[in-house]
């Protein structure tokens, strides 16, 4: 009887330790120049740990109900997969394409992959990895998106200024929709009807109709735009301005900026968190993220990352 005990309780600290306790929703900022990715607890606005990953990582997409998250780096051509109970690399997949932009399918079976070196995407079996396809898409894509039904992936193609539209079951192309001089980064309303579309160049939005594929307005930035984020109400949009150390807050309804926050050197990737109604910025050129307080629209902290910060994409994972 002693010893059965013995064994339950050893087995249930193995358990724990195996864990990761939190506070709040956490940010997976990744380190393009130094190879990790920093893990910062939202509420408590600490980092809980530093990941080791792949060459260069970039992109961030997460996969909540298979508690995973996938880190595209580019230099190393290969994909990190997270475990979020652990937070631990389980898995590095290889891919024959130079991935930036990431993004995964709604019932997490698909990993997308952005070939930054080609006009082309990876779609990648996430039960197993070694399954890999490649589609055309425009010139340099980057950023990537899915659809609310799981029906359609949008390609943001940087130097073809276009966004391609694919159906995901066949992977062929239904759509080219012009854009703005190079669309980076892309972020779906909560309502899932409208693409929002980051013309760096241009100093622009546009937005996408997800059923019509046509352009219904553009949206004025501050100066090269890199990043957006929506809040969860989506009467406002957030726009990080990587050549004015600066965030836009635009009115969703009049369209016109409202505030300009000034926060670190380039930032570039932004993300909403609907629990402490902050954004988090990460500044590429200042190694930090900016905490932002949504209903005052101020910096309310600053936290040191390591090397090069840029999470592109959705990056914070709801603990509930």
């Amino acid at each position: 009887m002693l010893k059965q005990f013995f064994t339950f309780a050893l087995g249930l600290i193995v358990s724990l330790l195996g864990h990761t306790t939190y506070a709040g929703n956490l940010a997976y900022i990744t380190n393009q120049g130094s190879n990790t990715v920093t893990v910062l607890d939202i509420q408590s606005q600490k980092i809980i740990q530093t990941i080791p990953v792949g060459k260069a990582p970039v992109g961030v997409a997460i996969a909540k109900k298979q508690n995973r998250i996938y880190i595209s780096n580019a230099n190393s051509q290969t994909i990190s997969v997270i475990d979020t109970q652990s937070n631990q690399v389980i898995q590095e997949i290889r891919v024959n394409v130079q991935p930036v932009g990431i993004a995964i399918s709604r019932d997490g079976r698909t990993l997308f992959a952005a070939d930054w070196e080609g006009a082309q995407v990876a779609a990648i079996d996430t039960a197993n990895p070694k399954q890999q396809k490649t589609f055309k898409a425009g010139k340099t894509p980057s950023g990537l998106v899915v659809s609310a039904d799981n029906r359609k992936l949008f390609i943001a193609n940087r130097d073809s200024n276009d966004v391609t539209v694919v159906d995901i079951q066949t992977l062929k192309p239904i759509a080219q929709v012009p854009v703005g001089l190079h669309p980076f980064a892309l972020t779906l309303s909560p309502d899932g009807k409208t693409v929002f579309v980051v013309n760096v160049v241009s100093n622009s939005l546009s937005l996408i109709n997800t059923e019509t594929l046509k352009v219904t307005d553009t949206i004025k930035t501050g100066q090269h735009p890199y990043g957006v984020a929506i809040s969860p109400d989506a009467l406002w949009l957030y726009v990080t301005n990587n050549h004015a150390e600066s965030v836009s807050v635009i009115n969703a309804t009049t369209k016109q900026i409202v505030s300009t926050i000034q926060v670190g050197d380039y930032p570039e990737g932004i993300d909403y968190d609907k629990t402490t109604n902050q954004l988090i910025v990460a500044n590429w050129g200042a190694d930090n993220i900016s905490v932002i307080d949504t209903k005052t629209n101020q910096v309310v902290a600053t936290i040191a990352t390591d090397k090069l910060c840029r999470s592109f994409g959705p990056f914070i994972l709801e603990k509930k």
